[in-house]
């Protein structure tokens, strides 16, 4: 009876983290940054030159360019999110290993369970970027650097591998740093440990092991940041300086109603327990100060003082358990099974409704969990959520017209690029010769990616009033994607202003 109940969390561990991953995984069009995460070199450039000219490390563009032998024109979503995905699964994983090697299973057991539910993380893993390959190269570096502070057989293999995975996780992006203080404490426990008569092979091995981890991240990072682009440049010096959305309400985009109540709750209490939790500690107090006093604009790299914050709350959580004990003891087991099925199930319905149901598509649209409501949100940089706008048949569609011709769009200008045919151009970007034969096309899309209701300045009602649409594509039976076709002398009339001529 006790190995059925032990067994039973482990069985939902697994089975949340791969149903919120790997569901519906293809259904979204691309959104965000993930067509900045494709492997597209220009004419003639060269590998090296097109990494050092990112403003990321090179792993999520080495894994598209691989990718790339099985979907050379990335047009199979599914397919190239699925590495990602399982990056993510295993991350969860390894992490569940590492706090279970450090804390014990129940803590193990309790934060993975945070982890693969939150809605942050699931959004992580369901897009092309780079954070699930940082998740899990920094768990898989601190679990094998634990390994090789318990287990003799792992004493070396352990220290140099975990050195590894941790270069590896700095080189996926510069978040990988923020599990320093952790690793500092396990490099130290590891020499401390050791026989004072190898104190000097100790001491070899962590200078060999040093000089492999800054050679890794010297490779590429040495000549990335010597040729570093003024546009980059003024990219991090934007996200530095310029205040954006709150974190706060960041987290609440991804995990609304009651999850930010929740673990506000149980991070506190998980404080009681200090002594034990101290480098849980300051392995969250490292990315939270970085990120909330030194970047304007911290975005979804809260995640990675997240991840050791849900540690805190699996200590708050025991803190509870341990207070209904002592509260009910009579009922404490039945309390404490009502309590635990209410946090997780609750919180996995929750992300299932947000992530993987598209009836509806929050948070571009209203959603109701129970008698609750989840409004619509209307910032940008949203990604991870259901967002379907039927890209790739709008771009059949143009070249089907078997004519060149001119769009415009009040979607961001990157998804444009990758889905529509090259014979069609934007005409914001590239003025018309009005000689040219063929049309303008108008494609106005329902709740964009970039928040733009308006093309023109002017909103669909107006388009609707003037011009029939001539194609339109619809989920679930609401439009979301509506063109409207324009000659050269309707153009003219809406603009008042004859381009010039290139």
């Amino acid at each position: 009876m006790k190995q059925i109940k032990n067994i039973i969390p482990v069985i939902f561990l697994i089975f949340v983290s791969l149903w919120l991953r790997l569901i519906n995984l293809g259904y979204s069009n691309y959104q965000g940054d993930e067509i900045k995460a494709l492997y597209r070199p220009q004419a003639d450039q060269s590998m090296i030159d097109f990494l050092l000219n990112q403003r990321k490390g090179p792993i999520q563009f080495l894994i598209t360019y691989c990718m790339s032998f099985l979907n050379p024109g990335y047009d199979n979503e599914l397919l190239l999110r699925l590495p990602f995905a399982i990056a993510g699964i295993l991350a969860i994983y390894f992490f569940y290993k590492f706090i279970k090697l450090e804390f014990g299973n129940e803590i193990a057991i309790y934060s993975s369970l945070f982890i693969a539910i939150n809605g942050l993380f699931v959004a992580l893993t369901r897009i092309v970027q780079y954070q699930s390959f940082v998740i899990l190269f920094s768990v898989l570096a601190l679990y094998l650097i634990t390994l090789s502070t318990k287990f003799e057989k792992w004493r070396i293999y352990g220290l140099y591998l975990g050195v590894f995975c941790w270069s590896f996780s700095i080189l996926a992006h510069y978040d990988g740093v923020f599990i320093t203080p952790f690793v500092i404490y396990l490099v130290y426990r590891w020499y401390v440990n050791g026989e004072s008569s190898y104190e000097h092979k100790q001491i070899q091995h962590l200078f060999f092991a040093g000089t492999i981890f800054l050679v890794l991240i010297s490779i590429f990072y040495l000549p990335f940041f010597f040729s570093v682009s003024e546009s980059t440049k003024a990219y991090w010096t934007e996200r530095i300086s310029k205040q954006s959305v709150s974190s706060t309400r960041t987290f609440m985009t991804y995990n609304p109603l009651f999850i930010i109540y929740l673990y506000a709750a149980l991070g506190l209490l998980g404080l009681s327990r200090i002594k034990e939790n101290f480098l849980v500690l300051l392995w969250f107090l490292f990315p939270l100060l970085a990120l909330e006093t030194f970047v304007g604009n911290p975005g979804t790299h809260i995640y990675t003082y997240i991840l050791p914050f849900s540690v805190l709350m699996a200590f708050g959580l025991e803190v509870f358990q341990k207070f209904i004990f002592n509260r009910f003891p009579a009922k404490s087991q039945y309390i404490n099974n009502f309590c635990l099925s209410l946090i997780y199930i609750s919180s996995f319905l929750l992300s299932h409704l947000l992530f993987i149901d598209n009836q509806k598509e929050y948070p571009w649209e209203n959603k109701r969990f129970l008698s609750l409501e989840l409004k619509r949100q209307s910032r940008q940089s949203l990604f991870g959520f259901p967002y379907y706008r039927h890209w790739e048949k709008v771009g059949a569609y143009l070249e089907n017209t078997g004519k060149n011709g001119y769009f415009i769009t009040n979607e961001k200008q990157s998804i444009t690029r990758y889905y529509l045919p090259g014979s069609y151009k934007n005409i914001e970007l590239h003025p018309y010769d009005n000689q040219a034969p063929g049309y303008i096309y108008i494609i106005y899309i329902q709740n964009p990616q970039n928040g733009n209701k308006k093309i023109l300045d002017k909103d669909q009602i107006y388009w609707e009033k003037l011009y029939q649409p001539v194609k339109t594509f619809s989920n679930h039976g609401r439009v979301v994607t509506t063109i409207y076709r324009l000659s050269f002398a309707d153009w003219e009339k809406e603009t008042r202003l004859i381009p010039s001529v290139q």
